[in-house]
């Protein structure tokens, strides 16, 4: 019966979301397609019985795997593992990556490698390999900025459960398999390494382009190098999926038929061809639609299946939930599966009234995981299908076959039509108009997906009035939802706040960074300043698109050290500093070279940055250090909150001597909690409530200092630490106020 497997492999879709993702506002969509499938499918009753209950315990099952795989001790270990050089990354002299431990479970792998040999012989190899080392058996440490990675749910959706942290160990030798899959599975890893290893000689164009679209591997700093293309919403082109398997099942069917193969065996070895993609990219679970969908596509032409095209997106996605039971979890698989169930009922259709309504139909995903959406993003997607498609691939696929047989020119001419493609799109990075709506509601986001899908059904002029009413909610509701909050961003051993009075008018009080420490000639480049990302991703979260005033309260890295990369991210309207540090070395240095147009303003005792916030410190010139410190006095809704910088406690004296300070709610501990602040007459002065100390986890300095800890008790106080908690959030509505901590 045409609609059968749809409507059950939606079902089954629900069902694994709430089992295992515990997405529980997807109960009335399983209510609704158990309703249909019982009312619609009445003699298959018995098989949609045993098709619930045999995923419901599969699902069950899994969870309680994993489960249990959560609940074996951690501690100090000495183990040996196997590792593949193809799922490592080399930063600095730290090793990350996967591996399998003797028990054979599937661990996150970090090697805090001190020694040149077998960090440059992983480099070099291609083959597994097995170490032997000491370190920690942890779990997955959880996230600990909102709105960033989630590691926890992104690894546990892909059956990680642990990490394994190795402060010693040692290339011991090569892994034999144990069996015939294994070493099949490995050998294609090993293959796919030397690939790599091949395509990272090529030319820049060349090189990007071909690793993400023929091998489905994208550099770390990809997207840093190829801008455009997260902002144009073209990130679906550069992950290996559909379009690549549906590129190799069509040349694969004409090659056969050139070469006089049958119809039937070119079928049987397209499965081949495909069985060999999936295990070659490393298991995307992207991948593993196209896949399914190629295979049962190639079943129909065989006659082994007499399915309809929805019934086979049901079947396919009933088997993707199989073999991969986490990949609804994740946005690629989301987008993977939304498109081609899109794409359903689309046939027939323009090519660009496609590509428009699929652009529409993902939208609310797009939103909810990144928070923002460019509208020229429609006219990219519409001019960058057919250019890849007829020009992009073929002139990429020509440069890297010029490149294997060492035609020079023709490599280069290539590369260099690449590389046009490469820097038009990278035009689009600083285009005005993108639309930031913050994290949206998932009800909103779910009535937007729902009605896209209902307006191409019923095509009624009002749905489209509905959806764009919507659509303006979500746009327009960061600013109109009352209240604030202040922010204690965990950046580690640093500092970084943030305070939203109202709409347009949000400060910030530094920005975090991280010493970095000198290197040994063999170790490998740094990765992207992720602490300037996670900044910038909180405040896209909440809506915000610009800082009016940002407060840097002395010259240390671990307050100002990431602002050139924030800069770039993020629209600043005013610095502050305190008074004299504009002539200070590291002025010249970390700020003066990435301001811009910004204005900066020196400032000192009694200026008021806003009609929430007073100066209270530095009364004369310094230059920038601790003891020069911004203090400042803030009200954050119905309390007030008193920040020092690394102020000293001579410097807190001096407030209260000249300052008559008067009580405050809540004291951000000076100096991340040193010894050095935080004076008992400080806090007799102040009678703060609650303190707040951002420090770092088993930072180096023993931050906060057990006599601090110690004042704060004397005093009554609550401390929250960041290094304990993650980022802090203090909210306000009117009169009512609370804290959460992303770490409970």
């Amino acid at each position: 019966m045409n609609g059968y497997w749809l409507v059950t492999g939606l079902l089954v879709g629900t069902l694994n979301v709430m089992v295992c993702h515990q997405f529980w506002w997807a109960v009335p969509m399983f209510v609704w397609l158990l309703i249909l499938l019982v009312t619609r499918f009445k003699k298959r009753l018995c098989l949609t019985v045993l098709i619930i209950g045999s995923y419901g315990t599969f699902f069950g099952a899994h969870q309680v795997h994993l489960n249990q795989l959560g609940d074996r001790p951690i501690g100090d270990v000495k183990t040996t593992v196997m590792v593949h050089p193809d799922e490592l990354h080399f930063t600095g002299t730290t090793i990350t990556g996967f591996a399998t431990l003797p028990n054979k479970e599937r661990v996150r792998l970090t090697w805090f490698c001190k020694d040149k040999k077998p960090f440059r012989e992983l480099q070099r190899r291609h083959d597994a390999v097995v170490i032997s080392g000491s370190g920690q058996y942890e779990k997955i440490a959880p996230r600990r900025n909102a709105y960033t990675f989630d590691p926890v749910g992104d690894w546990r959706s892909r059956g990680i459960m642990h990490q394994l942290v190795l402060t010693q160990g040692e290339v011991k030798s090569a892994y034999v398999p144990t069996n015939a899959g294994e070493f099949v599975v490995l050998q294609i890893r090993t293959w796919h390494s030397r690939l790599v290893q091949w395509f990272e000689r090529l030319p820049p164009g060349l090189r990007d382009y071909g690793e993400t679209l023929f091998l489905g591997y994208t550099r770390r700093d990809f997207y840093d190098d190829n801008l455009g293309i997260q902002k144009m919403g073209l990130v679906h082109l550069f992950s290996i999926s559909g379009f690549q398997v549906a590129g190799l099942y069509v040349i694969w069917r004409r090659i056969g038929r050139w070469l006089g193969v049958t119809r039937e065996r070119s079928l049987l070895i397209v499965q081949l061809l495909l069985l060999g993609l999936l295990l070659f990219a490393g298991g995307v679970q992207s991948l593993v639609r196209a896949v399914l969908l190629a295979l049962t596509q190639a079943w129909r032409e065989l006659g082994w299946l007499r399915l309809s095209a929805v019934d086979a997106w049901g079947i396919a996605l009933l088997g993707g939930l199989l073999l991969e039971p986490g990949v609804l979890h994740n946005l690629g698989g989301q987008l993977s599966y939304l498109l081609t169930f899109g794409l359903l009922w689309l046939e027939g259709k323009p090519g660009w009234w496609q590509c428009v309504f699929l652009s529409l139909l993902i939208l609310p995903l797009l939103l909810w995981h990144t928070y923002a959406w460019h509208p020229i993003g429609i006219l990219a997607n519409l001019i960058a299908m057919p250019l890849f498609t007829w020009l992009v691939i073929p002139v990429l696929t020509i440069g890297i076959l010029a490149a294997w047989f060492n035609i020079t020119d023709l490599t280069n001419w290539c590369n260099a039509f690449v590389d046009g493609v490469r820097w038009t799109i990278a035009q689009t990075e600083g285009l005005p108009g993108e639309l930031t709506f913050g994290k949206p509601p998932v009800l909103l986001c779910a009535i937007i997906l729902i009605g896209t899908l209902v307006w191409l059904a019923v095509r009624r002029r009002w749905l489209l009035g509905i959806l764009g009413t919507v659509y303006g909610i979500m746009l327009l509701l960061p600013n109109l939802l009352p209240g604030g909050f202040a922010t204690f961003v965990d950046v580690g051993q640093g500092d970084a706040t943030i305070i939203k009075q109202r709409a347009n008018q949000v400060m910030m009080v530094d920005v975090g960074g991280k010493l970095q420490l000198p290197q040994p000639d063999w170790a490998a480049p740094r990765k992207t300043d992720f602490q300037a990302q996670q900044l910038a991703q909180y405040l896209k979260g909440n809506g915000i698109t610009k800082i009016q005033q940002l407060v840097l309260t002395h010259k240390d890295v671990d307050h100002i050290g990431n602002l050139p990369h924030f800069l770039k991210l993020v629209r600043v309207e005013t610095i502050y500093v305190p008074l004299g540090m504009q002539q200070t070395d590291a002025y010249k240095r970390l700020v003066a070279p990435y301001i811009g147009t910004t204005e900066v303003r020196e400032v000192c005792t009694g200026m008021r940055l806003n009609e929430w916030t007073t100066v209270q410190h530095p009364f004369e010139a310094g230059t920038g250090e601790n003891e020069d410190s911004v203090a400042l006095l803030v009200n954050v809704g119905p309390k007030q909150l008193m920040m020092t910088g690394d102020l000293d406690q001579a410097g807190e004296e001096r407030i209260i001597q000249n300052n008559q300070c008067r009580q405050v709610e809540l004291l951000k501990l000076g100096h991340h909690g040193s010894k050095t602040s935080t004076a008992q007459s400080f806090v007799h002065a102040l009678k703060p409530q609650i303190g707040i100390v951002s420090a770092g986890v088993n930072n180096r300095f023993g931050h906060p200092n057990k006599e601090t800890l110690s004042t704060t008790k004397e005093a009554g106080m609550t401390v929250f630490n960041t290094a304990e908690n993650g980022m802090l959030q203090y909210h306000w509505r009117g009169n009512r106020d609370w804290w959460q901590a992303e770490i409970k």
